[in-house]
């Protein structure tokens, strides 16, 4: 007869997650990690697997608890309001003090790890985010928001690449005028590909 859980596998996951997100992948161990969700390094590992799994796991349980970034854009019927709102979103969590660990995601590819799953699991992470951007931008062409010749790839591209930037700058605690002045910059860039100035 299979093992019964007496613990709740998403409470455990998210006691995880934060251990990670404070000290990352090679300073954490499977001790602290089963001590921050009241288990036993046998149950831990009976339920979740090694450490890299479990650390792919809770990098995939932050995406999921970030979506609701991108349903800013995606849920907007404007894409370009939508992304206004998503920049604006940005700009407040990166000068936002009690976010001190910044970016997990980020904090990730920072660390730069040797792994060829975790490695994979990131850029997998970041492809589907320019995705998502094209994906996007495409529409606000489709709708008359922005010119028919952008070039959607490479602004999607230069959107990835400077939210990548933006959250490597939390990690030092910019200032708001300074995260707002790159935020605004960069709606400065999609506003030279406005079929309408005034949106």
């Amino acid at each position: 007869m299979p093992d019964i859980l007496h613990f709740d596998v998403d409470e455990a996951l998210d006691q995880m997650l934060n251990v990670f997100w404070q000290q990352g992948f090679k300073a954490t161990t499977t001790k602290q990690l089963a001590k921050s969700a009241g288990l036993s390094e046998g149950s831990l590992f009976n339920t979740f697997g090694n450490k890299r799994e479990l650390y792919i796991q809770t990098l995939q349980r932050y995406r999921e608890h970030s979506q609701f970034l991108f349903a800013l854009i995606e849920k907007d019927a404007s894409p370009i309001h939508g992304f206004k709102a998503y920049w604006n979103a940005i700009a407040v969590r990166a000068t936002d003090k009690t976010r001190v660990n910044g970016c997990m995601i980020t904090n990730a590819t920072i660390e730069q790890l040797q792994d060829g799953k975790i490695a994979e699991f990131i850029e997998t992470v970041h492809i589907d985010n320019e995705k998502f951007f094209k994906k996007q931008l495409d529409r606000a062409v489709k709708i008359g928001e922005l010119k028919q010749r952008t070039d959607t790839k490479a602004l999607a591209q230069f959107l990835q690449h400077s939210v990548q930037g933006i959250r490597v700058l939390s990690r030092i605690n910019p200032s708001k005028q300074k995260m707002f002045n790159i935020v605004n910059t960069v709606m400065s860039v999609l506003a030279q590909h406005l079929t309408n100035p005034s949106l």
